[in-house]
């Protein structure tokens, strides 16, 4: 007997509904097992943070929390049992300039026979061993030890010395060390943030904050030499500090710290580094030829002012006033003239009626500070193109640059 259409169909859907039925037993039961899963997986991942921290949940994934480093480079993603993240923004980068820049800088101690004479910080140039620092570290040395961040420490030989920078250079008989980072002082804005690392008062690595505070200062000794374009900076200053580094926010040295602005002789918020690129340009010239013979011009200069200009019936109230000129020097050969009518200034002497200088190769001078960088930058023995205005005339000279000294240094009255 044949089988009914009506029989068929409803055996299939039968078939059809308990195939569902078993599809959905199937995937709830997966679906549960899931969950359980995911359930058990949880709670052992919980009792592994309660237990061990977010340290023993990284190290049961499969990853080592030491060797792992957050946004800034040189900072650990853990400090002890502290997430990096815990930190604020500028806190990371404060840790980030510190160990990026840290290894770099060195701690020198100068001796003459038994007795300590000079003490400070310097920073590592090459990774064979040249150590740059200031000269006024170094006192009167004749030996140098070098101790280095990691510990060690090294006896070091006296390369040169520049009086007018306050740089010099040491050389210890290493291998591998990590030199500083050279930056450029010349994208520096007052305002931005600043770091330095040196030994304040004998204490190791001590690293410091603060902004840049000002540009392209004239810092003139009561004696000797005079320093221009430097950076001041009110980061905290104090002795045995110079010859340590000025850091800016990536790391990278942009200041050489030489010196501090100080009724007591500690940090009062005024400090002063010379720009990196000329301490490794002066680095530079003591490596290759053991000194730095900085430019200047045989004359005694006075800087103008308009008490001066009106005084004198002068056409500019600025540059610089040629009150004597060297007798058979080279600024004399080059066609310089003095002044002829004394006046009292100051303190000082001066003869009025000379030539008024207004350029050095080009580029203004309008004060002492633009007078004593332009001739500074360049070197004795090259010849310079001195811009001048003598009576109603303006007459470009040729002369060579002698050595700038201790003693022609004072030939400046300002």
């Amino acid at each position: 007997m044949a089988v009914k259409p009506r029989k068929i169909i409803e055996a299939a859907v039968i078939l059809l509904v308990t195939v569902l039925v078993l599809l959905a037993l199937s995937s709830w039961t997966r679906h549960m097992e899931s969950r359980r899963a995911v359930r058990d997986m949880t709670e052992a991942l919980q009792g592994v943070l309660e237990e061990q921290g977010e340290k023993g949940l990284l190290s049961y994934a499969g990853a080592d929390p030491d060797k792992l480093y957050y946004e800034y480079e040189g900072v650990p993603s853990y400090v002890g049992e502290r997430a990096a993240w815990d930190y604020s923004a500028r806190e990371r980068r404060s840790m980030s300039v510190y160990a990026s820049a840290a290894p770099s800088v060195v701690r020198i101690e100068a001796f003459s026979g038994l007795s300590r004479v000079g003490e400070g910080a310097g920073v590592v140039y090459t990774p064979d061993g040249y150590i740059i620092t200031n000269r006024h570290v170094l006192g009167d040395g004749d030996a140098f030890t070098v101790r280095f961040y990691d510990g060690s420490s090294l006896e070091a030989v006296l390369i040169g010395a520049d009086l007018i920078s306050d740089v010099a250079v040491l050389k210890a008989e290493a291998e591998g060390l990590r030199p500083v980072t050279a930056g450029s002082a010349d994208d520096t804005i007052v305002g931005e943030e600043v770091y330095a690392i040196g030994h304040p008062f004998g204490y190791g690595w001590t690293f410091s904050q603060g902004i840049i505070t000002g540009k392209d200062r004239f810092v003139a000794a009561p004696e000797g030499p005079l320093m221009t374009g430097l950076l001041q900076t009110d980061a905290a200053i104090n002795p045995g500090n110079s010859g340590g580094p000025l850091l800016a926010s990536d790391g990278s040295m942009i200041g050489l710290v030489s010196s501090i602005y100080s009724p007591s002789g500690y940090d009062d918020g005024v400090a002063f580094a010379l720009p990196a690129p000329a301490a490794f340009k002066a680095a530079e010239d003591i490596i290759t030829t053991g000194t730095v013979r900085h430019g200047w011009l045989d004359i005694v200069a006075v800087e103008l002012n308009p008490s001066i200009a009106s005084y004198s019936s002068l056409p500019v109230s600025e540059g610089i006033l040629v009150s004597m000129v060297i007798q058979g020097g080279e600024a004399a050969k080059g066609g310089l003239k003095g002044g002829t009518r004394n006046a009292q200034l100051g303190n000082n002497v001066v003869y009025l009626g000379g030539d008024i200088i207004t350029s050095i190769n080009g580029k203004d001078v309008r004060s002492a500070a633009d007078y004593v960088h332009l001739l500074s930058s360049a070197r004795a023995g090259e010849t310079a193109d001195i811009g001048i205005i003598r009576g109603t005339r303006e007459l470009t000279v040729r002369t060579v640059l002698v050595e700038q000294t201790e003693e022609n240094s004072r030939w400046l009255v300002r």
